[in-house]
């Protein structure tokens, strides 16, 4: 029998080993779509041999859409300036993966073969890893094993689940960002100043991975202000109560001052990584030089580094990004509301409508906790307790859980930045892998069916027919309870794929689940339109 872990970490890369069988079977049986987008160029001289035609056939169905863009700087670097709206942690990963594949397997494999193997091994790793700590941290958020657990099994067959495969830097984005949340959660070790220092580290990786990295910081300022308010503030106020030498006084305000050094290194720690990739960018495109790119690179379509002749070179803070956005993509305030739009507004609806009803639910039914920032303990004027409301509300997320309040507030922004400025479509994978808030919410809202062996006595007898029942943690029992005996001994058989969920509301949210997992692969594999 598997524990709860162990059956998290099994179906994680369960459903990734069938996400690849799955595209690869579409990929050979469906006709591309020609979708007219950026196509890394080939290199005339690169040799291909059966094995590299074998890779291709296989893997090839997951170098569609933006992995073009992240193969292609991994195998050339920053060749054209459109090329930085992605950022290099994740191709850097790859193309260093890929030296030692290319080393072991390089006299029957070209780069290129060995670039996408790279590209996919790494987000299958990554993607198990970030299952895992976001178990870890739904475990302390939640305080809930079966919530945490339903979560992270949602996790494993996300809605944008084939851009936590495809060499896309959504996988190594959700662990990063999942890791900085459990880190600002943590009260044991390597801490200064109640800030755990190290925060700031998958803070700073996740800044580099993707833009909307830069929105973790605010879990680091979120965790130091709640340190402040809960420990430091309060004990200071003790200690000045019963203080009988005034002389002292001064010293009282010394965690003040060491909390906010902390805080200081630990911003300073995360935005470095950041600073670096920015400057490197200013350097490649902004300062004349020449490229000493080869021919087949050279295409005069693209700007092409050393020209210094983009607009963004010349502001007073020189970003890259949103100028590349803007000027390459169209992304803008409201400019993607069209028209011909209506299909991919469709498809992020479910998304959109999951996060913002229940997060405003969550707003609306604790009034109270929201005023107070998520604070369980008041500075001045208020009592130590804070006085929660009856559970008015029970069938609404997150009721009287202050934990949960940062967490619905980063959600939110993201869900309202998409909806303003981001095309649309790209929703559904942006906050799929930005934060854990949809598989919590959808985790609290799906009932899962009893079956013959998910009885409690019936589980109860089993393990004393075999004589271990003793030894069986009590959390595994109610992972048993919820999932039954013969799923448990199983690698991946789960609820979300071998049970019938009673009521409409867990059905749908598993038809959405398993719908696009299969939907999704089968059309973004063959270059089809998809989120």
């Amino acid at each position: 029998m598997y524990s709860p872990r162990q059956k998290i970490l099994w179906f994680a890369f369960s459903t990734r080993i069938f996400l690849i069988i799955l595209q690869a079977i579409s990929n050979f049986i469906i006709p591309d779509h020609d979708a007219n987008v950026f196509i890394s160029p080939e290199d005339p001289n690169l040799r291909k041999t059966h094995a590299d035609l074998v890779v291709d056939k296989l893997l090839g169905g997951m170098k569609r859409w933006d992995a073009q863009y992240f193969i292609h700087i991994a195998q050339y670097g920053y060749t054209y300036e459109n090329c930085l709206a992605f950022f290099p942690l994740f191709p850097l990963a790859v193309r260093y993966v890929a030296y030692g594949l290319n080393s072991l397997f390089g006299t029957f494999l070209n780069f290129h073969s060995t670039l996408l193997i790279s590209a996919t091994v790494l987000n299958v790793v990554i993607f198990v890893k970030s299952a895992d700590i976001l178990h870890r941290l739904s475990l302390r958020i939640l305080r809930s094993e079966c919530r945490a657990y339903k979560s992270v099994i949602l996790y494993c067959v996300n809605p944008a689940s084939i851009f936590f495969s495809a060499p896309y830097s959504e996988s190594l984005f959700a662990w990063m960002s999942f890791y900085t949340m459990f880190k600002c959660t943590e009260c044991e070790t390597l801490r200064f100043a109640n800030i755990d220092i190290l925060s700031g580290l998958p803070a700073g990786f996740s800044m580099i991975t993707r833009s909307n990295g830069s929105v973790n910081l605010g879990f680091i300022l979120y965790a130091s202000f709640k340190n402040v308010v809960e420990r430091t503030l309060p004990e200071i106020m003790y200690k000045y109560r019963t203080l009988k030498h005034k002389l002292i006084l001064p010293f009282l305000l010394l965690p003040l001052f060491t909390t906010f050094v902390s805080l200081f290194l630990t911003v300073v720690i995360a935005l470095l990584p950041f600073l670096l990739v920015q400057t490197y960018n200013y350097i490649k495109y902004c300062i004349h030089s020449d490229h000493n790119l080869p021919e087949f690179l050279s295409n005069t379509e693209y700007v092409l580094p050393g020209s210094a002749e983009s607009p963004w070179c010349n502001s007073s803070l020189p970003l890259s990004y949103s100028y590349i956005q803007s000027h390459y993509w169209d992304v803008g305030f409201f400019k993607y509301y069209k028209l011909k739009q209506i299909p991919n507004f469709i498809l992020a609806a479910p998304i959109i409508f999951i996060v913002l009803y229940n997060c405003c639910s969550y707003v609306m039914c604790n009034i109270r906790i929201c005023f107070r920032l998520g604070l369980r303990i008041g500075v001045i004027g208020y009592s130590n307790k804070m006085c929660y409301r009856p559970k008015q509300y029970p069938k609404y997320f997150g009721v009287n859980e202050p934990a949960i309040f940062v967490y619905v507030v980063h959600m939110l922004f993201l869900c309202i930045f998409c909806i303003i400025f981001v095309h649309i479509q790209v929703s559904t994978r942006l906050l799929a892998s930005a934060s854990p808030i949809l598989y919590w919410i959808c985790s609290g809202k799906m009932n899962v069916g009893p079956t013959p062996t998910s009885d409690q006595n019936t589980i109860n007898e089993h393990f004393r027919r075999i004589g271990i029942g003793k030894r069986i943690p009590p959390h595994h029992l109610s992972i048993a309870n919820l999932e039954g005996v013969d799923n448990m001994y199983s690698k991946w058989k789960t609820f979300i794929i071998s049970r019938r969920m009673p009521d409409f509301q867990s059905r749908m949210i598993q038809y959405y689940f398993i719908g696009y997992y299969f939907i999704g692969t089968i059309l973004f594999s063959n270059f089809y339109p998809w989120t």
